[in-house]
C-alpha cells in the first residue's frame, strides 16, 4: 500500500510539474479522484478497526430482557438509566431490551416476531442474560423445559423476605422469582389480569451482585 501510494504521488508530481496550484487541484480531481476515494475508505476501515479493538463498548455488568412487554426503547433507556444511577453502575454497562415479543405453547401473541423466541433462548444458552421480566405463563413454559432460575432467597435479606413474602414465587424449596405487581418496578411495565409479571434471574454467578442490586431496585430500596 505504501509503495502504491508513493507511486501515485510521484506520478502526480511529474505530470503537474508545470501547473499552478489551481490547475494541479483540477488535474488531481479529474484523474485521481478514485485513488483518493480508495485511500479514504482504507483509512476509515483502519480507524474503525482500531476503535473496535481498543475503544469498543465496555463489558456489560447487567443484561435484562422483557418478554411480551410493549416494545418501547425510550422506556428501556429510562429503566437502565434509573437503575444505573441507583446502583452506581455506569449506564453503558447495562442493557435493558424489550424487543422480545413472541408466542409459545399456551400463549399466542398476535403480530409476534417469532425470531425473538429463538434469539431469547440463543442468548440464554450463551450465558448472555442475567435477568428477565416475564409473564407467569412463560415462567411455567420454561419450567416445563427444565430451565433453572437463581434462588432469590440468597439475595434477599430477612427483612425483605418478610416484607414481600406474599410476592415470592417459591417452588421446590427455592424462590425462583418475585411477582412485581406491587413493587415500584411496576411503574415501567404492563401486565394482563390473568398473567402476572415476574422478575427472575438466571443461574449465572458472574454478575450475581448486579442481580442483587437490581432486585433491591425493584423493591424500592436500592442505593
Amino acid at each position: 500500500m505504501a509503495d502504491w501510494w508513493k507511486g501515485i504521488l510521484k506520478d502526480i508530481r511529474e505530470k503537474t510539474a508545470g501547473m499552478d496550484r489551481e490547475q494541479k487541484l483540477a488535474y488531481i480531481g479529474t484523474y485521481y479522484w478514485y485513488h483518493i476515494l480508495f485511500a479514504a475508505v482504507g483509512l476509515f476501515l483502519v480507524v474503525l478497526l482500531v476503535r473496535h479493538l481498543f475503544f469498543g463498548e465496555p463489558p456489560k455488568e447487567f443484561t435484562l430482557v422483557m418478554v411480551n412487554q410493549a416494545i418501547d426503547f425510550e422506556r428501556d433507556e429510562k429503566l437502565a438509566q434509573d437503575f444505573g444511577e441507583a446502583a452506581g453502575i455506569d449506564r453503558e454497562r447495562i442493557t435493558v431490551d424489550s424487543n422480545y415479543v413472541f408466542s409459545y405453547v399456551g400463549k399466542q401473541i398476535e403480530g409476534a416476531n417469532e425470531s425473538s423466541f429463538d434469539k431469547f433462548f440463543f442468548r440464554l444458552g450463551g450465558g448472555e442474560l442475567d435477568g428477565a421480566i416475564i409473564p407467569e405463563s412463560f415462567y411455567r413454559y420454561c419450567m416445563e423445559l427444565d430451565y433453572e432460575f437463581a434462588d432469590l432467597g440468597a439475595m434477599l435479606t430477612s427483612e425483605q423476605k418478610s416484607r414481600c413474602q406474599d410476592q415470592l414465587l417459591e417452588q421446590g424449596g427455592a424462590c425462583n422469582g418475585i411477582y412485581i405487581e406491587d413493587t415500584p418496578l411496576m411503574a415501567y411495565l404492563d401486565q394482563e389480569a390473568d398473567d402476572p409479571v415476574i422478575l427472575i434471574f438466571f443461574e449465572k454467578e458472574e454478575h450475581r451482585e448486579a442481580d442483587r442490586m437490581f432486585l433491591e431496585f425493584a423493591l424500592g430500596n436500592a442505593g
